[in-house]
């Protein structure tokens, strides 16, 4: 589930999935500011740091949003949003498309056990 939040008139956008590209057994964490996806970072990493830039009010400004993986991965991710290194946000992300990567890793499961047998 997408977590949104408004800042200084800016509709700010976070969101960790499963990712397609990784056949999920990774995740994409993205951040997007008025729509437009602005940091994005994806892989096995325990820890991901997404970094990207943006304008408000004619200056640059350095986004973080860095998730860290823990027990509960299935449920919720902590996280921690930053502007120009400074705390804008933090709380947990609701990992998505648990469904999706449970099904391809049962089929892939299955794919490997009649290859075997095949053998």
């Amino acid at each position: 589930m997408t977590k949104t939040l408004e800042w200084e008139g800016h509709n700010i956008e976070m969101r960790i999935f499963f990712s397609p590209r990784f056949l999920m057994i990774a995740t994409d964490t993205t951040l997007a500011v008025d729509g437009k996806r602005v940091a994005r970072k994806g892989g096995l990493g325990i820890t991901e740091t997404a970094t990207g830039w943006f304008n408000h009010k004619g200056k640059e400004i350095r986004s973080e949003l860095q998730v860290r993986g823990n027990r509960s991965v299935f449920t919720k991710i902590p996280y921690v949003l930053r502007f120009n290194g400074l705390p804008v946000s933090a709380g947990k992300l609701k990992l998505e498309g648990l469904a999706a990567a449970v099904v391809v890793w049962l089929s892939v499961a299955g794919l490997l056990v009649l290859l075997a047998l095949a053998i």
